[in-house]
């Protein structure tokens, strides 16, 4: 199991980890708007190049985290990015209705692979941490789709832990693992990284490889 450690900062220039939602990066970020800025495109806590269930899961261990204990999260910044199946491009408005079609059919898909994408990523973290899902679990997670249902659902499995440090170590080390079943899903269902439609780090905010970001 890695190891994490407490002392990871983030860069001057760069917007601070902190709780909530924020109207710009410099009044801080929480971990999915830090995401969002890493990634290019508009500041949001909710970027289409994370897929919604791991950005939900994300958010919510940003928040859970106190501010001590969130610099933990730092060695997984960016690491989400591409991490979803590609939307189709918006179209126009004024469109023909052979596009209109082929757009609904495109749609359709994409609503099938995220499916079979969350549904992958559930079994492989239930295989890895041991467990299956109580028949209550099963049902509200919609049979693994809504992930972020599962994922904090099985927080308490295999056991209870008492002491703050081990809760927050377990998070973490689920986050990472989370991430991996991520990326293994989509290598096995042949899905390629969907990027952000904007390629360039926004203005306000000046570009950092990751490796600095994990220090």
């Amino acid at each position: 199991m890695p190891g994490y450690s407490t002392l990871g900062t983030v860069p001057d220039g760069l917007p601070l980890l902190s709780r909530g939602k924020h109207p710009n990066p410099s009044r801080g970020s929480c971990f999915m708007e830090f995401t969002s800025v890493l990634a290019g495109g508009p500041f949001t806590d909710d970027p289409s190049c994370v897929d919604g269930e791991l950005a939900a899961v994300l958010r919510r261990a940003n928040d859970t985290l106190s501010d001590s204990d969130r610099p933990l999260l730092v060695p997984l910044l960016g690491r989400a990015i591409g991490l979803a199946v590609e939307p189709p491009p918006a179209g126009g408005l004024r469109r023909s209705s052979s596009e209109r079609r082929q757009r609904r059919e495109q749609l359709a898909r994409c609503r099938t692979q995220t499916t079979l994408l969350r549904r992958s990523v559930s079994r492989r973290f239930l295989a890895a941490i041991g467990s299956s899902p109580s028949r209550s679990t099963d049902v509200w997670s919609a049979g693994g789709e809504e992930l972020a249902w599962l994922f904090w659902d099985l927080m308490e499995v295999p056991i209870l832990l008492r002491r703050p440090e081990d809760r927050v170590r377990r998070l973490v080390d689920r986050l990472h693992l989370l991430h991996e079943c991520y990326e293994l899903a989509m290598d096995d269902l042949g899905l390629p990284r969907s990027m952000p439609s904007c390629s360039a780090p926004s203005a306000s905010v000046p570009a950092m490889p990751l490796a600095e970001l994990a220090r």
